[in-house]
């Protein structure tokens, strides 16, 4: 029951998974090495030929095809030409969004381009130099709870599943995992971080069209890289 109080693009009409928690995916900048007046706004504002080398960026292409696909984004040919002016600007090529996070902190480059909201959360609690951009709009993706139908304990993880969504069941997978629910209502420090600001999240039928588009790998080939994960 609780799903119902959910944004309904955070779960399956199908009634087999939901997400309780979310990737808030925004540019992040290294406050030692940038002033907060000088930094970025918005995502173009990624173009500036000031930041040419001084980019980081990830291989994972999630974010992309979700700004390209999904509902209230951009579209594809309009997210292929940001990546074409972003692959201008000779980003430097991280492994994962953890790896470069910490690089960011390091200070190997001043901004990246695209991070999990809840690392610079988890990192400013530990006194880091690193802030994230408010840019609209912003992506969401995140990982799922999946219902298996044999389960040798069915009621139990209804149970389970039952708090895991309500208020008190989304705050806490918060605070233990670090990734909030995005959507307004949840209570969350993530929901409370966005306000204001337009989402897009990653669906079920988006996924399936990526994959159908070969998109990943489209949008890899315009960057140079090899599509990963992270």
């Amino acid at each position: 029951p609780a799903i119902k109080s959910m944004d309904k693009r955070m779960y399956s009409k199908y009634g087999d998974w939901a997400m309780s928690g979310n990737n808030a995916m925004t540019p992040q900048y290294n406050t030692k090495l940038v002033p907060a007046a000088e930094a970025p706004r918005k995502w173009e504002d990624l173009f500036n030929p000031k930041w040419k080398g001084q980019i980081g960026m990830t291989t994972d292409m999630k974010v992309w095809t979700t700004v390209a696909i999904e509902e209230g984004g951009w579209g594809i040919e309009r997210t292929g030409d940001f990546l074409t002016k972003i692959k201008q600007q000779q980003p430097m090529w991280t492994p994962g969004h953890t790896a470069g996070h910490n690089l960011l902190i390091a200070g190997e480059f001043k901004v990246l381009c695209e991070d999990q909201w809840y690392h610079v959360r988890a990192s400013r609690e530990k006194g880091a130099p690193v802030e994230w951009v408010r840019v609209d709009p912003v992506p969401i993706t995140g990982s799922s709870f999946t219902f298996v139908r044999n389960a040798p304990h069915p009621n139990a993880a209804r149970l389970f599943l039952e708090w895991q969504f309500s208020p008190p069941g989304l705050i806490t997978f918060e605070a233990v995992t670090g990734k909030g629910a995005a959507f307004p209502g949840s209570g969350t420090r993530l929901t409370k971080a966005l306000e204001g600001l337009n989402l897009i999240y990653r669906t079920e039928e988006g996924i399936i069209k990526a994959g159908e588009m070969n998109l990943e790998k489209k949008f890899a080939d315009i960057l140079g890289v090899t599509p990963g994960g992270d």
